[in-house]
């Protein structure tokens, strides 16, 4: 390998290092934001249920009150019902249409008081502080996270320009090699060994011989994951 091909190849793979580091980020962003959406739903949905609930308890509510509120009328009335009666038995009818009316009412407000307690409930629920401060993190987080993702796509746009500008400023031949060394070993082809003669990559340690072909300026790949290696 020449020295000038492979410090070409070096700059490739720098630069397209900065490409693949913003890609990878962005994957890792798309993650959080997938999580993130799945959460905020789920609560969403929660209090979307609670509301719809609670919209439910108040026409009961409603309709309990109207019902009540008959059967007092009812009752208002009675009297002057009762007054008019000229036969036992209508009178007795009335009696019945008044305990009818007072057994109601008796039910009616006892529902009604369990009714309220279950909207008071619903209510605080809905008004939960912890969940409403969760909720705000996720949304606030989610926020964060986009404004930082369209700026690491913008600098990812640029990292791309960079790098197919540098692929134009060398060979055809060039290019093809390093392509074939990714195709082979993976990216990064080219990794640095340390002072101790260890393979940057995959940690092995190069045998003596193999480490002074390196020293010697000789091409040298890592027997165990095969990269190109360089000091």
């Amino acid at each position: 390998m020449k020295d000038e091909s492979f410090s070409k190849m070096l700059l490739l793979q720098e630069q397209e290092g900065e490409v693949v580091k913003r890609e990878r980020y962005l994957e890792r962003v798309s993650q959080r934001l997938k999580e993130l959406d799945a959460s905020i739903n789920k609560l969403l949905e929660e209090q979307a249920v609670i509301i719809a609930e609670l919209n439910q308890l108040i026409d009961q509510i409603r309709e309990e009150e109207l019902r009540v509120r008959s059967c007092k009328e009812y009752l208002r009335k009675w009297e002057e019902r009762a007054k008019v009666v000229k036969k036992a038995e209508e009178y007795k009818a009335l009696l019945r249409e008044r305990a009818k009316n007072e057994d109601c009412i008796i039910k009616g407000e006892q529902k009604l008081r369990e009714l309220k307690e279950a909207k008071s409930k619903l209510e605080a629920s809905l008004q939960d502080r912890e969940k409403r401060q969760k909720l705000r993190r996720l949304e606030e987080e989610k926020y964060e996270l986009l404004k930082e993702k369209e700026e690491v796509e913008r600098e990812l746009s640029f990292q791309r320009d960079k790098l197919e500008s540098l692929k134009r400023e060398v060979s055809d031949r060039v290019c093809q090699d390093y392509e074939r060394l990714k195709k082979e070993v993976g990216f990064p082809p080219f990794v640095s060994v340390d002072a101790m003669g260890t393979c940057g990559n995959c940690g092995t340690k190069l045998p003596s011989s193999l480490y002074s072909k390196l020293v010697k300026g000789e091409s040298v790949r890592c027997p165990s994951c095969g990269k190109v290696l360089y000091q």
